[in-house]
């Protein structure tokens, strides 16, 4: 039989990125880039968001799955990348 082990995850690290644009209810329009490892790997997220203010947020849309990478690098410059690339996408 073999035993394997299950590293417990870290603590969650989020931030809003905004887009510099309202929705119709006159929201802030944004994404929350999250991050989160065990030591091994490193999940990283971008979930649709509406800024709220006073540093608040609330998640908007289908709650987005989270990527494994090797390092916390690549983590970060893919959420970072994607989040700026739906940005893009609402400024067309």
């Amino acid at each position: 039989m073999n035993a394997t082990t299950t590293l417990e995850l870290g603590p969650t690290f989020e931030t809003f990125v905004h887009a510099n644009k309202r929705d119709a209810k006159g929201r802030h329009i944004g994404f929350v880039v999250g991050l989160r490892d065990n030591g091994v790997n490193f999940y990283a997220w971008v979930q649709n968001a509406r800024y709220l203010g006073n540093g608040e947020w609330v998640e908007f849309g289908v709650q987005q799955r989270s990527r494994c990478f090797d390092s916390l690098k690549a983590a970060n410059i893919w959420a970072y990348a994607t989040a700026r690339e739906r940005i893009a996408k609402l400024t067309k």
